[in-house]
């Protein structure tokens, strides 16, 4: 099978990443990085496991949007914008750059039971600091942003349940 080409965006960050794809593998290459084995699994709803090489980690992860998917990997929480190269260069000659938003949204990755909020309205928040503690599974997961900001919104409280993509707080 021939060799797939996205481009990622991550926040400000933009990756080429390519996907090949043989009868019982999979391979990727982020930009000009070395070829790595590649598995990603469904263990249960949103919750997968992905291997790349001998390194294995758990991800909480869903598509939201056309071709926006959220995750949660160690408990930080990102945003990533996957289009095939073919659109990414369609949108660069239009002059559309997706992954610049003066707002991010911190949403629920799953449904579950909010045990803390960790920030109030006009605080400063950095990259990678807890926002709120999800209970979800059995699990309870600190739930953060990929960069810093000011808290514009708080939009749940400690106690409530909420639902996957449910938006929790908003950075401005």
């Amino acid at each position: 099978m021939p060799t797939r080409v996205y481009q990622v965006t991550v926040g400000e960050r933009v990756l080429r990443v390519q996907v090949r794809r043989e009868a019982d593998s999979t391979s990727v290459r982020v930009d000009d990085g070395d070829e790595t084995r590649a598995d990603w699994r469904g263990l249960h709803g949103v919750l997968h496991r992905l291997r790349l090489g001998s390194a294995q980690t758990e991800v909480l992860a869903s598509a939201v949007a056309d071709g926006e998917v959220r995750m949660a990997i160690d408990g930080l929480e990102y945003a990533a914008e996957v289009v095939d190269e073919a659109r990414a260069r369609l949108a660069s000659v239009a002059g559309v750059r997706g992954g610049t938003r003066a707002r991010l949204e911190l949403k629920s990755p799953m449904p579950g039971l909010l045990v803390k909020v960790g920030c109030s309205v006009g605080d400063e928040i950095h990259a990678g600091q807890p926002l709120v503690v999800l209970q979800a599974m059995k699990m309870e997961n600190e739930l953060s942003l990929p960069r810093g900001g000011k808290v514009a919104d708080v939009k749940v409280e400690a106690g409530q349940t909420v639902e996957q993509g449910q938006v929790l707080v908003v950075l401005e």
